[in-house]
């Protein structure tokens, strides 16, 4: 599979501590990818240096099909955001906006009208020439999106952009995320701590901690991890399967020799206990589960801390 971007082997050392270690991670094009870690599990550090803020100890980068040395100017493909907007409070949201067009380089005939493009993509067309310092904290993430998207980037880097807001600045920060990803097919990467929230609009998930990738999965395969399952301890599990299967059972997994889950009528766990009894099954316990991304994500990593 091609993928717009891929780690092999990446590692930031300082000293003796390594912030990233050996992360091998892969983005497929058009993905909104959430990047779940706890704070200084090493998300910010992988994202600078994605995007040339910070040197790899060791290991390599692949952008765009071709080793991030080599690159050139693929790196304006990539836009950022990472830790606080570089907003300077005392200009005009469009202001700022046509600083960043300037510095950019960038060179078109109709400036002020792409610019005005930009802040309606993120839902600031009527404040434009209002100063920036007076924005809410969610005004100002949604004009540091539209910084990030001066000069039409296909990769975006986006650091914890939900830290801090409120309901409302969540609600249209992911809006605004959608709406690139639905319509300007941008692939996005996401960096945050907030799981319920990224649950809702990621399609793929890298899990570090400690520096360390975890797992990578598809939003699929994490709805598959955490949705409602009736878990089944028994002492030989494949007896119990085989009741199962006369019952006409087809959702279900055997976990071990002794654990067996099941994911669909659950209203017929009486039927079934009278069925591994007939069978003379000797079962352990019976429990349904329904695990939460958060309470999944402490499972992995192996903490009991909040994520």
């Amino acid at each position: 599979m091609d993928y717009i971007l891929e780690t092999s082997q990446l590692t930031k050392q300082y000293g003796s501590y390594k912030a990233v270690n050996n992360v091998n991670l892969h983005i497929k094009e058009g993905s909104i990818y959430g990047f779940i870690g706890r704070n200084g599990a090493g998300k910010t550090t992988f994202l600078k240096m994605i995007c040339g803020m910070a040197s790899p100890t060791s290991g390599t980068i692949k952008l765009f099909g071709t080793e991030k040395n080599n690159i050139g100017t693929q790196m304006n493909k990539v836009g950022v955001l990472i830790e606080a907007p570089g907003l300077y409070p005392s200009m005009t949201a469009f202001d700022n906006m046509r600083l960043k067009y300037i510095c950019s380089g960038m060179a078109k005939p109709d400036k002020n009208e792409y610019i005005n493009s930009l802040l309606k993509l993120v839902g600031l067309d009527s404040v434009g020439n209002k100063k920036a310092g007076c924005f809410s904290l969610g005004m100002k993430q949604r004009l540091g999106i539209a910084m990030a998207l001066v000069g039409d980037p296909k990769l975006l880097l986006l650091d914890e952009p939900i830290n801090g807001l409120d309901p409302q600045g969540i609600a249209e920060v992911r809006d605004t995320i959608i709406k690139l990803n639905k319509e300007r097919n941008i692939t996005i990467i996401i960096s945050s701590h907030i799981l319920e929230e990224l649950s809702k609009i990621a399609t793929d998930y890298g899990i570090i901690d400690k520096g360390v990738l975890i797992k990578e999965l598809t939003g699929q395969q994490l709805a598959d991890s955490c949705q409602e399952r009736l878990v089944i301890s028994a002492d030989n599990a494949s007896e119990a399967e085989s009741v199962i299967k006369d019952m006409g059972f087809q959702k279900y997994s055997v976990i071990d020799g002794n654990t067996i889950e099941i994911y669909e009528r659950y209203n017929e766990t009486p039927e079934l206990i009278f069925a591994l009894a007939d069978k003379k099954v000797r079962i352990n316990s019976i429990s349904p589960k329904n695990e939460s991304i958060e309470n999944y994500f402490i499972r992995i990593t192996g903490g009991n801390t909040n994520a």
